[in-house]
């Protein structure tokens, strides 16, 4: 039985299904949008744009706007996003011009989600994630990997106070038969009753997996080993570190 063939498939085929469900967005706020912009949409990577409704503001979508840095090339390319929140018409209300630069080669960047949990900072201000996901395209060599920025809105504009916390890395070696390992960790972000600085500290609970298979009679056996840690970010006036 091809155990690891198996999960690493599913695995990946659940990646993009959830990856193609994150581009959905309405076509004529997304056109409303660009136009505020000045913006046609060859300078946007249009797979990678998404938005959001906001589930705690009246009228209110978080859009992803991922402008290309160059030209587009099927084997790499770069973005950098400009973030709104706008009406339901996609009348801009604030905007926010990200400085991050993404890059997607060999590891390719497949979509931006945009989280909308319940990240009370304190008793006025709460945040919105954006994760960035990755995928390799090794079939031996499988990898993947999400990182997560958080930002409030201020005004007309945001903060940012999370940049590019990794919550999710899997990788892993093997045969394309049966042996092999791989190597998981998922991590989770917990608001702590703590502040620092006005803001609630970030406690990190990490589970780190490890699962090894090897053929033994024939049949492919698989053991796992699992362990957790725990760190806390707290807000140093500017971001959280």
């Amino acid at each position: 039985m091809m155990k690891l063939y198996t999960k690493i498939t599913t695995f990946l085929l659940l990646l993009v299904m959830f990856s193609l469900s994150a581009q959905e967005y309405d076509d004529a706020r997304y056109n409303v949008v660009l136009k505020q912009l000045k913006l046609n949409s060859s300078e946007v990577h249009n797979q990678l744009y998404t938005e959001k409704k906001m589930p705690n503001l009246e009228d209110s979508y978080i859009i992803v706007v991922p402008l290309l840095l160059g030209k587009f090339e099927n084997d790499g390319f770069l973005v950098k996003n400009t973030i709104l929140i706008t009406d339901s018409e996609g009348k801009i209300k604030s905007k926010y011009i990200d400085e991050t630069e993404f890059d997607s080669d060999a590891i390719r960047l497949n979509s931006f989600v945009i989280d909308t949990g319940f990240y009370r900072l304190n008793s006025t201000i709460r945040a919105f994630g954006i994760t960035a996901n990755y995928q390799g395209s090794s079939k031996p060599n499988p990898y993947s990997s999400s990182d997560i920025s958080l930002y409030y809105p201020e005004g007309k504009t945001f903060k940012k106070i999370l940049d590019n916390y990794n919550l999710r890395t899997y990788r892993g070696e093997w045969d394309m038969n049966c042996s092999g390992e791989v190597e998981e960790d998922n991590s989770v972000i917990i608001l702590d009753k703590t502040e620092t600085n006005g803001f609630a500290n970030l406690k990190i609970k990490t589970e780190n997996i490890k699962k090894f298979t090897n053929e033994i009679n024939g049949d492919c056996r698989e053991n796992k080993t699992s362990k957790f840690s725990y760190k806390t970010l707290k807000f140093n006036k500017t971001i959280y570190k």
